[in-house]
């Protein structure tokens, strides 16, 4: 008896569409990705029930000609390309020929566009692979899709589907991503008759990221637009200064070539391209739009084309992280009252009462053209214009507060509470010491704002910056080895000099490196700065970086720590003679409170 059977077109098909079509997000972005290469500038999702009964994306792109409904939603069906050479240079988010084919597999499929040519409407209709005859319709722009009843006839399928409001939030996240990529195209999103997304056309990248940041309730002041190029690739950054991060990297979204894609290792450059500016566990919000030469890009990998291989990966990751650790804004963290944002999208996913709008596309509208970024610098071949040193910094707390000073010398009474600096030149500024909250976070209060400083962090800065200027040098009783491997030795042998400069004074006896001299605040933690040595290698300023937030970490007073007024109030007189209020390791240690937004938040209006 015959144990292999041949598979029936009706059942091959369906299980082919199981590769493609998941869900009704599966469905959803293939039939934006299908508008998106049609050239529309305006598009219209509506779903119904979560997308399980209904998908629907109408678009005003070029449309389709009736010779092609008749041979369209079939096997490897596609106008993206024509032979293997195109697949080496794929500049479409479609290309496969599977996906029309797929879902006409597992719903029923409508098809309605206008042919340009020949100035009429047209439809067809796919029902779980049975196709209809084309037929006229009336339509005078672009195309409508609609998918319905996804997995009707595959009872088991349709069993593991997720509940409606999942499968909804799923495709308004698509929509998201969709739209983050293109700025000149308008997006309207419709859950059961709800208008829940309305991004309007953009000027350019930032702008239609920040119609998504806004409601987030990040200001236009706390997000960068970075830009860099190469002769293969450009790049578009648009990220949040250190003052706006948040617990995952749900935020941190890769584009190439206009598709959102899923690539850790570009992830991980944007976490490396912030370094310590934020704290621990914490990610920014970041959007990266990589335009790469097609040839060096190969999608062809996964169904659902989430995955991608770049050939140039290692030069765009190096790129990623320059343009980061040297563009973005350290800025003290403003506490803020959420202000109210023009409507963009329920913040409560599927609640929103109002209804659809009756639209009609105009009667001609011509495919704007997508804008090209000009991009500022080339990362490789001018790294020295990325130097650490030139991070830009967030000065205006520094002005402001020398503004407040100006207009407190003028008025005739003072607060005998108040430290007052010697001169305007010293940078410093008019404060009140309030008091020490939670045994961590000093409280001062400018004018009308209050800083809260962070007592460990501020003082680990005050000790690094001695240590930077001052050096002072205590010789050591007894000599501490260095145990250090041939590699370290051979770095000591020729480097010792780096040291020499912090304060670290070593000497060379019998084959062996040891430690004669430390600064006097290292004092009680040689064996630690003994153990650096033995394990680091690098330049001076890494080195010099790295030892001394070391000792100057275990110098500060600690969290927890009860400080008297006369300490706390010396802490922060430095603090406010800083142009950047960091800590060795990166971290910034002071946030704002305006009296104005305190009073906002518990409802006082005078």
């Amino acid at each position: 008896m015959r144990n292999i059977n041949q598979l029936s077109a009706k059942i091959s098909a369906r299980i082919a569409a199981g590769e493609v079509i998941e869900r009704p997000e599966s469905i959803l972005r293939e039939l934006l990705d299908n508008a998106l290469d049609a050239g529309a500038n305006e598009i219209i999702i509506e779903i119904e029930n979560g997308g399980i009964d209904s998908v629907k994306v109408t678009d005003n792109g070029r449309g389709i000609e009736k010779e092609d409904l008749e041979i369209i939603a079939t096997r490897h069906a596609t106008s993206k390309i024509k032979d293997e050479n195109d697949l080496y240079n794929i500049k479409t988010l479609g290309f496969r020929g599977e996906a029309l084919y797929s879902i006409a597999s597992v719903t029923r499929l409508t098809i309605t566009s206008f042919d340009r040519e020949k100035g009429e409407g047209n439809r067809i209709i796919i029902d779980n692979g049975e196709r209809g005859k084309v037929e006229k319709a009336a339509i005078n722009l672009g195309t409508i899709i609609q998918a319905e009843n996804l997995f009707m006839d595959i009872p088991a399928r349709r069993n593991f589907l997720k509940r409606p409001s999942t499968e909804a939030q799923s495709c308004k996240n698509l929509v998201i991503a969709r739209s983050l990529a293109n700025p000149s195209v308008t997006f309207k999103f419709y859950c059961d008759g709800a208008l829940k997304l309305n991004f309007d056309k953009a000027e350019n990248l930032k702008d239609r990221v920040m119609m998504f940041y806004r409601p987030m309730g990040i200001a236009d002041a706390d997000v960068m637009h970075l830009r860099g190029n190469d002769e293969e690739y450009s790049i578009d950054i648009i990220a949040t200064t250190s003052a706006k991060f948040r617990s995952d990297r749900k935020e941190i979204r890769i584009y190439v070539n206009g598709r959102p894609v899923e690539e850790f290792s570009l992830v991980q450059a944007v976490t490396f391209g912030y370094g310590e500016m934020l704290p621990g566990g914490s990610f920014p919000y970041a959007a990266v739009f990589i335009n790469d030469n097609p040839e060096l890009v190969d999608f062809n990998i996964h169904p659902a084309k989430k995955e991608v291989k770049l050939r140039n990966i290692k030069d765009i990751h190096h790129a990623i992280v320059l343009l980061l650790k040297n563009g973005i804004e350290r800025k003290i963290p403003e506490i803020r009252k959420e202000e109210e944002t023009p409507f963009l999208f329920d913040q409560k996913p599927f609640i929103s009462s109002e209804k659809k709008r009756d639209y009609t596309w105009p009667a001609h509208q011509e495919e704007e053209t997508r804008k090209e970024y000009t991009l500022a610098k080339r990362v490789t071949e001018h790294p020295s214009n990325y130097n650490t040193e030139s991070r830009p910094r967030d000065n205006s707390w520094i002005e402001k507060a020398k503004e407040i000073k100006r207009a407190r010398e003028e008025r005739e009474k003072a607060d005998d509470s108040v430290i007052r600096t010697e001169e305007a030149e010293d940078n410093g500024i008019d404060f009140r010491y309030v008091g020490q909250a939670f045994n961590l976070f000093l409280i001062a209060e400018v004018n009308d704002e209050l800083y809260f400083v962070d007592q460990h962090a501020a003082h680990e800065r005050i000790i690094y910056d001695e240590l930077l200027s001052k050096k002072s040098v205590q010789p050591l009783l007894v000599p501490i080895e260095i145990d250090a491997e041939e590699d370290v030795v051979k770095f000591l042998d020729e480097n010792a000099y780096i040291y020499e400069r912090l304060g670290i004074v070593l000497e060379k006896k019998d084959g062996k490196w040891f430690i004669t001299a430390l600064p006097a605040v290292a004092r009680e933690i040689e064996e630690e700065v003994a153990s650096f040595i033995a394990l680091n290698t690098g330049d001076e300023k890494e080195l010099e970086s790295n030892v001394f937030a070391i000792m100057a970490c275990k110098a500060a007073v600690k969290a927890g720590d009860h400080l008297d007024r006369y300490s706390a109030e010396a802490i922060l007189e430095k603090v406010f003679k800083m142009e950047e209020p960091a800590c060795p390791h990166g971290r910034t240690f002071v946030i704002r409170l305006k009296e104005k937004e305190l009073r906002e938040m518990v409802g006082r209006t005078k």
